[in-house]
């Protein structure tokens, strides 16, 4: 494992994707990268990044290969990321897991060297020396924030896993246990039209499916509400997407409605999203 550092505005959780200014920088530090490679991010000493994360280590990355574009997730904007309204780092690379540093020490506690413009545009390996300053610090484990639905439908489709069936029905206990061990979503819906603001929370093989049937019964078009897939995540066996369902419920059972015990009332996005990614990085 090689540990790579570059220069940030900031440290947002969840932790979106590693983030560069062009599709050249970011295909220049996928040609360094090799599996189980870790980036060391440091704030900028500029006025853009707040005081105190300046010059200080704030995060580690552990990125994928996997190319993504950066509006893909909900990044959190700063003053200053925009000019003529593009985004300042569009490109970037979808990460595999990803760790604050609560420490937070200054760079040049880890490392007496100059780093140049390539730490602030793309990645610098570290030398052993700080690579061990920087592995001896402790290390806390964030959750990942997740691409929007079409940014996930995207990828499958650029890698021919877009259509995903369900297993076929089954009455068997081997087929049932089979189906158990099937991949499968967790999903969080937003009950459009509700009042107050409406989550429903679920697991299905596929949630497209399920949200078409939520709606055939709920006729919106009539009216009436309308199930909107909000947030998803694959699991690789429907036992876990249902143990993060189950989870979710019972963190959030303060608001789940008396009429649907798969429906929590009274969230915002943001308060959703907070329980999510708990949810997702195993947190609950």
């Amino acid at each position: 494992m090689t540990l790579f550092l570059t220069k940030v505005w900031g440290w947002d959780v969840p932790v979106g994707p590693l983030q560069f200014s062009t599709s050249g920088w970011r295909d220049n530090a996928l040609r360094q990268l090799e599996g189980g490679d870790r980036v060391v991010l440091v704030g900028t000493t500029g006025e853009q990044t707040p005081d105190d994360m300046k010059g200080r280590l704030l995060g580690v990355m552990q990125p994928s290969r996997e190319p993504v574009m950066s509006m893909d997730f909900d990044v959190r904007a700063r003053p200053g990321d925009f000019v003529d309204g593009e985004y300042k780092w569009p490109v970037g690379l979808m990460n595999l897991r990803a760790w604050s540093l609560p420490e937070r020490p200054k760079l040049n506690q880890i490392s007496d060297r100059k780093f140049s413009m390539d730490s602030a545009q793309g990645i610098v390996p570290l030398i052993d020396d700080e690579a061990a300053r920087v592995l001896a610090l402790d290390w806390r484990e964030e959750a990942l924030m997740q691409p929007t639905a079409q940014a996930q439908v995207r990828m499958a489709k650029r890698h021919g896993t877009a259509k995903r069936t369900a297993p076929p029905p089954t009455t068997t206990r081997r087929g049932v246990m089979h189906m158990r061990r099937a991949p499968a979503y967790t999903y969080a819906m937003r009950v459009a039209g509700a009042r107050p603001s409406a989550f429903k929370i679920g697991w299905a093989f596929d949630f497209k499916q399920r949200a078409r049937q939520f709606n055939h019964a709920a006729l919106p078009g009539l009216g009436g509400l309308e199930y909107q897939p909000f947030r998803f995540h694959l699991w690789d066996t429907a036992r876990q997407a249902y143990s993060m369902e189950q989870a979710l419920l019972a963190h959030l059972s303060d608001r789940v409605h008396s009429d649907n015990g798969e429906v929590v009332t009274g969230l915002s996005d943001d308060a959703l999203d907070a329980a999510w990614f708990a949810g997702v990085s195993g947190k609950l």
